[in-house]
């Protein structure tokens, strides 16, 4: 977690505070390094070009760029394990495009998504003195997303996003033998990246902090609709307000979470969590077997059960 935290029991947070240099909107030397080094790397892969060419047309390497540059390290990724690829790939839904199909069997279909620094954080943040400033995370009537609870249910819409916007589902199509995931680049959450335990009840609600005895009380509480503080609903979870989490639940298997901190090849790979879809999945081997025909799967490196989580 970051900084000093409440978090837990039937009432939101009241304070968080962190006194650190604000770094998510910054590019770090690294992060240019690694970008250029893809840039590189992809430059002679025919696949791979459009992908450097939307990135170049929005002016390159820049921290308002940082999603593209995050789809370029991306592509290097895939690219190092010999994976094809097509970008901006039509998979039926009206013009949307999905960002990655990857050609494997099964195929998979990728959309990638930054979590950037929100308004409401923001709001809650003032510069203390060059290159710090203090964000006061505070929950209050009058401005509750200004608050852990707001910038997650924040996270968890720009997510749903990728499959239904304007009012219609978007990117990706019913159920079709392809596999697919939404992998969010978390660097902005919290302006830190948030941790395993924020990811788990993205995905899972309370439910998916069960596992460990430490966070349990971590979960999160929001006021519903009468009135009454719950806990925040997940992305997988029945009952969660947001219009999207019922294709979700229908056509996503995978919901993947990373946050670079090192910026090297092979780190999303490495740091990548995925947490499987219990809809589609009826058990935690068949999820793994799922994940074992992704490209950047950590097989035989890792216990593939560190990389992939399930929960029913």
């Amino acid at each position: 977690m970051n900084g000093v935290e409440a978090r837990g029991g039937v009432e939101p947070s009241r304070y968080v505070l962190l006194l650190s240099a604000v770094f998510s909107d910054r590019l770090q030397g690294s992060e240019v390094d690694r970008t250029s080094e893809a840039i590189a790397n992809l430059s002679r892969i025919a696949w791979a070009r459009p992908v450097i060419a939307r990135l170049n047309k929005a002016g390159g390497i820049r921290p308002e760029n940082m999603p593209l540059m995050f789809e370029v390290r991306f592509a290097d990724e895939l690219h190092s394990t010999g994976a094809i690829a097509h970008y901006e790939f039509p998979a039926g839904v009206g013009q949307s495009t999905v960002e990655f199909r990857i050609d494997t069997s099964p195929p998979w279909l990728v959309e990638l998504v930054s979590i950037r620094l929100s308004m409401a954080a923001r709001r809650a943040t003032r510069e203390i003195a060059p290159l710090f400033e203090e964000q006061l995370f505070r929950w209050t009537s009058e401005d509750p997303g200004r608050s852990e609870e707001g910038e997650m249910i924040t996270a968890e819409q720009k997510i749903a996003e990728k499959v239904f916007s304007g009012g219609r589902p978007t990117k990706f199509p019913p159920q079709d033998g392809a596999l697919r995931l939404i992998l969010a680049d978390m660097r902005g959450y919290l302006d830190r990246g948030g941790d395993i335990a924020d990811y788990r009840e993205m995905a899972y609600g309370y439910r998916g902090l069960q596992e460990s005895p430490d966070w349990r009380f971590l979960t999160h509480h929001w006021q519903n609709a009468d009135g009454k503080f719950e806990p925040i609903k997940g992305l997988f979870e029945e009952g969660n307000p947001i219009a999207a989490v019922g294709l979700i639940r229908e056509r996503i298997h995978f919901l993947g979470f990373i946050r670079e901190e090192r910026f090297y090849r092979g780190e999303i790979r490495d740091r990548a969590l995925l947490l499987a879809n219990p809809d589609l999945f009826t058990t935690q081997d068949k999820a793994i077997a799922a994940y074992a025909t992704f490209p950047l799967a950590r097989l035989g490196k890792l216990d593939p059960r560190k990389s992939v989580k399930f929960e029913r």
